[in-house]
């Protein structure tokens, strides 16, 4: 893989981070109800993304059930991604040329955590949009599903934390790859995206915002981390214990492959140990981002 030694440079990364904002602005425009032509434009591309996928949903049993099988499976979602993140890692063997690369993977999957805690954090604090599948608005129409399956849209759609952390993945391989950046890309659109919006959870806008995250966050992250000593001292723990590294290394990964299950997991733990205590997370969640403790 030639082209893995090559790591995108600052001038390609910042023009991302600039895209990434640009969208992320426009888009955040959308749950706050701000009466511009933006978000006329927004909503009307949203009803006819919708409009669009009705022509096909509902007409056969057989292909809704499958898409529906690909994007409720966690590993054959992020799993995908994690075994190119993988195999970039180890592309160059153990040579000098791959220090470099494998600090630019570090400092990416830095970015993919902080994508994904900024997903969150704007998820609690925008108004709240109701997912298609619910709102009478969306002119979305229910393809067919697997005998006993309920979807679920209990909580907010923007942004999407799926296609944030899907494009944050792409983003960290495309700087170390351009082949694989785009196999990751477009696995996150077409696996991972496009069938959200087709069985109704997430509005096409909620994605790109997902996307306008990861674009602005990631390409960030590396510029901070250029100048930090984390990822040096990271590879050097990989190199002084690869067995506890690459134990956690393996632990990361399949957090992120299997949707986050850990770090859920630990939170819903968070969530209980709160209200029984009578603090609510989200108040645990604000306290995290603003500094202020909760009463």
């Amino acid at each position: 893989m030639r082209e893995s030694a090559h790591i995108a440079s600052r001038p390609t990364l910042l023009p991302l981070a600039l895209t990434g904002g640009v969208l992320c602005f426009l888009l955040l425009l959308v749950p706050m109800g701000t009466p511009t032509r933006v978000i006329d434009a927004v909503v009307h591309f949203d009803v006819s993304v919708f409009a669009f996928f009705s022509r096909f949903a509902g007409r056969s049993w057989t292909v809704d059930t499958l898409i529906w099988s690909v994007w409720t499976q966690a590993a054959v979602q992020g799993g995908v991604v994690m075994v190119l993140v993988w195999g970039a890692w180890f592309s160059q063997g153990e040579t000098p040329e791959s220090r470099q690369t494998r600090a630019a993977m570090l400092s990416s999957l830095v970015g993919v955590y902080a994508c994904i805690l900024l997903t969150l954090v704007l998820r609690v604090v925008l108004p709240f949009r109701a997912r298609p599948m619910v709102d009478p608005t969306s002119a979305f129409q229910m393809p067919y599903l697997p005998n006993g399956a309920m979807p679920t849209a209990e909580s907010t759609s923007f942004p999407s934390g799926h296609a944030a952390v899907l494009f944050a993945l792409a983003i960290g391989l495309w700087s170390v790859s351009r082949t694989l950046g785009l196999v990751a890309g477009f696995h996150g659109l077409f696996v991972v995206c496009l069938p959200r919006v087709y069985f109704g959870r997430h509005w096409a806008t909620d994605i790109v915002a997902g996307a306008g995250v990861a674009l602005a966050t990631v390409p960030m992250v590396n510029e901070v981390l250029r100048r930090s000593s984390l990822v040096p001292r990271l590879l050097g723990w990989s190199e002084r214990r690869p067995a506890a590294f690459y134990s956690v290394f393996f632990l990361c990964s399949m957090d992120i492959a299997m949707d986050f299950a850990f770090v859920k997991t630990a939170l819903k733990l968070v969530s209980i140990l709160q209200l029984v205590r009578g603090v609510h997370i989200t108040r645990v969640v604000m306290w995290i981002v603003t500094g202020t403790a909760p009463a």
